[in-house]
């Protein structure tokens, strides 16, 4: 994706501020990502150092998920910022989650990973439509089939079971 490319060769050392659009477009090169639809504002300040870039993320937006529970799609604000450390060296590296290495000749920055993970670091784990108090507001109707199907029936040959005395 050619507008997540930085240009850091002759970048001056002072602070650059780029800003995206993130948008179902971006969402649809990703095979894995849950997010149905969207779209969320992203402000990168990059401050360029002699031997580093500083890089901070600031996310901001909706999302559209579709619910574990009832399956309906549901919108979800996201917001939240990340700090990534890029170091020159002679290789790509990643030191930490936070750090990385670049080659000194490289001349862009792709950060459409960096998208990616921290998107995905923002989803929850459980994805159940909240109201505006917190709790889940699943589909009535969805949720009453769901359990028709989960019912527990029982076997009539173990009912002569439930009769035995253990004590």
């Amino acid at each position: 994706m050619v507008e997540f490319k930085i240009p850091i060769k002759g970048l001056s050392l002072d602070k650059h501020e780029y800003a995206y659009k993130i948008d179902k477009s971006f969402f649809d090169n990703y095979e894995f990502l849950e997010i149905e639809d969207g779209v969320l504002d992203l402000r990168l300040d990059l401050i360029k150092e002699s031997t580093l870039l500083n890089l901070s993320f600031s996310f901001d937006g909706n999302i559209t998920l579709k619910c574990d529970r009832c399956l309906d799609l549901f919108d979800l604000h996201l917001k939240n910022s990340y700090r990534l450390i890029v170091k020159y060296a002679n290789d790509f590296e990643e030191i930490s989650d936070e750090i990385i290495t670049v080659p000194s000749s490289e001349s862009n920055l792709d950060i459409s990973q960096f998208v990616f993970e921290y998107i995905n670091l923002m989803l929850p784990l459980k994805k159940v439509h909240p109201d505006e108090g917190g709790n889940k507001t699943c589909n009535k109707d969805m949720v009453k089939r769901i359990d028709s199907y989960s019912e527990q029936k029982n076997d009539p040959r173990w009912d002569a079971l439930k009769n035995i005395n253990l004590d």
